[in-house]
């Protein structure tokens, strides 16, 4: 498995690096930059740092490559017409790196 650079990634201030694994089988998904204190439900593109998927491409979700289980889904937000991915409830672990 090979850990793939996100060349979409900005280097946000005063964020926090998260590690997101696969709930089911405990596979390395991502690590994110997530900002603030709120809950974690949604991963902006641009925020992803790397990953095991090629993120410069659009993928229509994320699934997990040794269970194929669906981690998130691709959506545009309504508000700031951001790319980012929707997380689907308990089927995510994140920790603090």
């Amino acid at each position: 498995m090979e850990i793939l650079k996100n060349p979409n990634c900005k280097r946000v201030r005063g964020s926090h690096v998260l590690a997101v694994s696969c709930a089911y089988c405990k596979t390395f998904i991502a690590n994110y930059q997530k900002v603030g204190g709120s809950n974690f439900v949604k991963m902006y593109n641009e925020r992803i740092i790397d990953g095991v998927f090629d993120f410069s491409e659009h993928l229509g979700a994320i699934f997990c490559p040794n269970c194929n289980e669906r981690i998130a889904t691709r959506y545009i937000t309504k508000s700031d017409k951001k790319e980012a991915y929707r997380l689907v409830p308990s089927s995510f672990n994140k920790k603090k790196v």
